[in-house]
C-alpha cells in the first residue's frame, strides 16, 4: 500500500525517536479506532518504519492489541483491513487499501496476510529483490530505450521478450464494449481493438471470479488449479505458485507486478515483484484527497509501477479493476454501482433496451435453476425487479465501464510515453460475464452465453498489418491467456498448463516456428 511518511532528524538521538513514535502510534491508534466499524473490519495491521526503528502492531476487533518494535530501515507507514465476507458477487465489500499518495521515492509496503501482529509482520517496500530496490533508487539509472531494441529485450541467445501489460476488469461481458453496443462508450478499447485484434467468441473455463482468476495466472482449468473455495488459492500455494506465468517471467528476469483484485487474501509476501491490492468499493477515502474512484486508484498505482520499474528489465503488469462489478446488497434502484457523476450524466437521456430473454425465458430454465432461494433468482429480484430498477443498475454499470475504459487509455498513454508500446502486448480481457436480467437471472455461474463469454482484446507489436483491426471468431479461452504471454517472453508452457498459444491465429508461420 501507499505509505504515510514522516521524517526525523538523523542527530535526534535514538531513544528520543523511539519514545516520539510510540506517542504518535497511540494517537494513531485512537484515530483508527474510531474510523473503522468492528462490524466491518476483521483487523487493522499497521507498520511503521523511520530511522532504523520498525514498529509492528495489530488490532482486532475483539479489542485486542499488540506492539512490538525491531531494528531495521527504510522509511514508511502501511494499513490493511480485510473481512471474512465470502460472497463474490457484490459481497466483497472492505475498507481495503485506505492510503494516501507516497512522496517521491518512497515505496509502499506490500499488502500481507494478517497472523495476529507481532514481529510476523513484515513492513516491506514493494520489491521482494533487494537488487531492483537498489537498483530503483539508483539516479543513474539508464533510459529505457537503450533496452528496447525492434522488439523488446534480447536474451544472450538471441530470444526476444516483449512487455506485457494485462488490463482485467470484473464482471464484464462479451458485448459490453462500444464495437459490440453502440450505446456504451468506450472509445479506448474500440481503438484498441482497431489497432490489435478482437476474438468475438472468447470465453472463461469458469464463470465465477476466484476461480477464473486463478485459471488466468495458472493456465489451468478448476479440476486442475482446484482453487474452487474462496480464499483458498491452491494455484498459489507451495509448487503451485512455480506453474504459473508470473513465477516464470519472474524466474526469466520480468519485472512482474499486480494493481488491484486479487480476491484469494492469501499471503503475498513476495509472490509478486511489485504489488498493490485493493478490492471491495467503488470509491476509496483517500487522505487529503477525499474519495477516490476504484479506477482511478488503480491507474495510478499502474502508472508508479510503469515509474519505479527497473529500466534493464522487460515487465508484466495486470491491473485488475474492481468496477463494474456490484458493491454490497442495496435493494435501491441502482445501488449496488456508483459511479462518477460526471460519467453516470453520459447515460442520463438514454432508454437501454431490456434483454430480449427476460421474462418468458426463466420457464424454461431447467426446474433447479428457478429455486427461488438461489443467488441469482435473489439477486435478479432485488437488482432489476421494475423497469426503474433495471434502468438505474444499467446505467450505472456503462458509466462504470466508461470510467475503467478512460483509466485503461490513460495507463496505456503512460507506456507510449515512456516508448514501449511498440515493445508490449496488451491484452485486456475479463473474469467472468453477467445475466444483467438474461433468462430472468442475475450474476453469473451458469454456462450460458451471457456468463461465460468475455470480451478478448490483444495488441501484439509482432501482428502482420493484414492482422491489425481484425475479428477472429474462433474459439478460445481465458485457459490459453497464460501460454500465450509465456509466448511474447519467448519461453515454453508449464507443463501442466492446458491452454495455448493463441497468437498463433494471427502470427504467420507460428505454428511452425513452435515446432
Amino acid at each position: 500500500m501507499n505509505p504515510v511518511t514522516l521524517r526525523s532528524s538523523r542527530n535526534r538521538p535514538q531513544q528520543s525517536i523511539r519514545s516520539a513514535l510510540l506517542v504518535l502510534l497511540v494517537i494513531f491508534f485512537s484515530v483508527a479506532s474510531l474510523c473503522f466499524s468492528r462490524d466491518a473490519v476483521k483487523n487493522f495491521t499497521y507498520v511503521f518504519q523511520t530511522s532504523g526503528i520498525n514498529i509492528y502492531g495489530y488490532y482486532g476487533t475483539d479489542g485486542s492489541s499488540k506492539v512490538s518494535t525491531v531494528t531495521g530501515s527504510g522509511t514508511s507507514m502501511t494499513m490493511k483491513s480485510d473481512d471474512d465476507d465470502d460472497d463474490d458477487d457484490g459481497g466483497d465489500t472492505n475498507l481495503d487499501d485506505m492510503y494516501n499518495d507516497a512522496p517521491s521515492g518512497i515505496k509502499g509496503a506490500e499488502h500481507e496476510e494478517d497472523d495476529g501482529g507481532g514481529d510476523e509482520v513484515r513492513g516491506d517496500v514493494k520489491y521482494s529483490d533487494a537488487d531492483a530496490v537498489n537498483h530503483i533508487n539508483n539516479d543513474d539509472d539508464v533510459d529505457n530505450d537503450d533496452y528496447r531494441g525492434d522488439m523488446g529485450y534480447t536474451t544472450e541467445d538471441g530470444r526476444k521478450r516483449m512487455n506485457v501489460l494485462i488490463l482485467y476488469p470484473d464482471d464484464w461481458r462479451h458485448n459490453s464494449i462500444g464495437k459490440e453496443n453502440p450505446i456504451i462508450q468506450t472509445p479506448f478499447l474500440d481503438s484498441l481493438a482497431d489497432d490489435g485484434i478482437r476474438f468475438r467468441q472468447n470465453a472463461v473455463t469458469t464463470s465465477i471470479c476466484w476461480q477464473s482468476r486463478a485459471t488466468l495466472f495458472s493456465g489451468q482449468w478448476a479440476s486442475r488449479h482446484q482453487s474452487y473455495k474462496l480464499k483458498c488459492p491452491h494455484f498459489a500455494r507451495g509448487q503451485g505458485w512455480n506453474q504459473t506465468w508470473p513465477k516464470l517471467l519472474q524466474d526469466d528476469g520480468y519485472f512482474v507486478g499486480h494493481v488491484g483484485k486479487w480476491q484469494f487474501y492469501s499471503d503475498n509476501n513476495g509472490r509478486f515483484s511489485w504489488s498493490n491490492y485493493h478490492e471491495g468499493n467503488h470509491f476509496y477515502p483517500m487522505f487529503g484527497r477525499g474519495e477516490v474512484a476504484a479506477d482511478d486508484v488503480a491507474k495510478e498505482d499502474a502508472i508508479k509501477f510503469l515509474d519505479e520499474r527497473p529500466k534493464d528489465k522487460p515487465f508484466a503488469m495486470t491491473v485488475a479493476f474492481y468496477p463494474p462489478k456490484p458493491v454490497g446488497d442495496s435493494p435501491e434502484p441502482g445501488g449496488q454501482w456508483r459511479p462518477k457523476n460526471e460519467t453516470r450524466a453520459l447515460y442520463e437521456n438514454i432508454t437501454i433496451p431490456e434483454p430480449y430473454n427476460m421474462t418468458h425465458a426463466f420457464s424454461l430454465l431447467p426446474k433447479f435453476l428457478q429455486y427461488d432461494r438461489s443467488a441469482s433468482v435473489q439477486r435478479k429480484r432485488k437488482r432489476y425487479r421494475s423497469p426503474l430498477h433495471y434502468q438505474e443498475a444499467m446505467k450505472n454499470i456503462y458509466a462504470l465501464i466508461t470510467q475503467v475504459d478512460q483509466a485503461c487509455k490513460d495507463i496505456v498513454d503512460e507506456v507510449k510515453k515512456k516508448g514501449l508500446y511498440n515493445n508490449t502486448m496488451i491484452i485486456f480481457s475479463t473474469d467472468n460475464g453477467m445475466f444483467h436480467g438474461s433468462h430472468g437471472l442475475a450474476g453469473k455461474w451458469y454456462p450460458y452465453q451471457e456468463s461465460i463469454r468475455v470480451p478478448l482484446i490483444i495488441h501484439d507489436p509482432r501482428m502482420p498489418a493484414d492482422k491489425v483491426g481484425s475479428i477472429d471468431d474462433n474459439f478460445t479461452l481465458n485457459v490459453d491467456l497464460a501460454e500465450t504471454i509465456l509466448g511474447a517472453a519467448g519461453l515454453k508452457p508449464h507443463e501442466r498448463m492446458q491452454g495455448r498459444d493463441i497468437s498463433d491465429l494471427y502470427l504467420p508461420n507460428k505454428s511452425e516456428d513452435d515446432e
